[in-house]
């Protein structure tokens, strides 16, 4: 039948406009819309293959289903055609989008590509997001440290969808006082304003005063009141660690050296185990607070009874402050400070327990 058709439309041109028919033009059934605001607009295309399947088959597809050959031919034909838009970002009213249509000839005959320019309108005429608004209309609170600081964001717009938009800070996590913290620009929060009607005005640039955290020293030496504290420390540590004198039974007696003084500026913000999840015994503070200074010292527990003094135990002991904030003087305030301390027995020698808290961040005080 097929060599019928053929060799019908070679011989007889009125066949060839009846039977055997002309190629459905692929870009009569695409449709070009555009989003956005105008100067951000957008276009995008979509192809209604149902009209397509049903002019191309002659059927139509709510009354019936095509046949398991007519089926085949219709998956071939939708596999057969490639498009694109060309220009089709950052359009402005009265713009000219060109659309491409491709098809496979060795697929199918049934479609055929080309090309149309379709005119960009309905963008709406945006709206302008200014510094000052912004400036206005954020309300910022700075938390945690200097160089570790994090910003607190509320919102005071008129409007709904500035309230609700999500705002970041650039280096935000590490912002120090002093610092003009930056609103954060990515792409994603210019693309959330354009689809909402705004664009921004030309410099954009926000900025806040970072004002307002806690001060720790970056060396142990910068701690104006440093031997205070050390003082505070050896008292603390004495109490801890202190000889029993009970009438009745055995008592302890401590002997304690000093083998390290150390000190971190910020606690590392990283996964995986600490050297005090590792010691097992307590406080989380160690890895958790800014400005610590530790003593690491070898400690031997004594059992006393009846003037005898037997060696019962002997460990490594980190023990110190957490979190030492200073004042505008540099000093840091002695009832304030967060006490930790963790214990490692003896299959732990002292350079390995000195070398763990090193890889923490620790520097030996001098």
């Amino acid at each position: 039948m097929r060599k019928f058709i053929i060799l019908s439309c070679l011989s007889f041109s009125l066949i060839v406009l009846t039977a055997c028919g002309s190629s459905e033009e692929i870009t009569e059934y695409i449709d070009v819309s555009f989003s956005g605001v105008d100067t951000m607009g957008e276009a995008s295309y979509s192809l209604n293959d149902e009209e397509l399947i049903e002019d191309v088959f002659d059927i139509n597809l709510e009354d019936e289903f095509p046949d398991e050959e007519t089926a085949e031919e219709i998956d071939t034909m939708l596999d057969a055609y490639k498009i694109k838009l060309e220009n089709d970002e950052e359009l402005s009213n009265g713009d000219t989008v060109k659309l491409t249509a491709n098809v496979n000839e060795e697929k199918t005959d049934k479609i055929k590509g080309g090309e149309k320019e379709v005119t960009v309108e309905g963008l709406e005429e945006p709206k302008t997001l200014t510094s000052k608004d912004v400036e206005e209309n954020l309300v910022l609170n700075f938390n945690g440290v200097s160089g570790r600081g994090k910003a607190q964001i509320d919102t005071t717009f008129d409007e709904g969808f500035l309230n609700d938009i999500v705002y970041n800070i650039e280096n935000d996590g590490t912002l120090k006082n002093g610092d003009k913290a930056k609103l954060d620009l990515d792409d994603d929060f210019v693309e959330t304003l354009n689809n909402n009607g705004y664009i921004l005005e030309e410099d954009f640039s926000p900025t806040f005063e970072v004002k307002g955290l806690e001060s720790v020293a970056e060396k142990a030496d910068d701690i104006k009141n440093l031997k205070d504290v050390k003082r505070y420390l050896k008292e603390e540590l004495n109490d801890k660690y202190k000889d029993t004198d009970y009438s009745i039974g055995p008592n302890k007696k401590y002997e304690i050296k000093e083998e390290a003084l150390m000190y971190r500026q910020f606690a590392e913000e990283e996964d995986g185990e600490s050297s005090s999840e590792m010691f097992g015994s307590g406080t989380n503070d160690l890895e958790e607070g800014h400005g610590s200074l530790i003593g690491i010292y070898s400690i031997e527990q004594y059992n006393v009874s009846d003037d005898e003094e037997e060696l019962e135990e002997e460990f490594t002991a980190m023990y110190g402050f957490s979190g030492i904030i200073l004042d505008d003087d540099s000093k840091a305030n002695i009832s304030k400070l967060e006490t930790v301390s963790e214990e490692k027995d003896d299959s732990y020698s002292l350079d390995s327990v000195i070398q763990l808290y090193e890889g923490e961040g620790y520097e030996k005080v001098k």
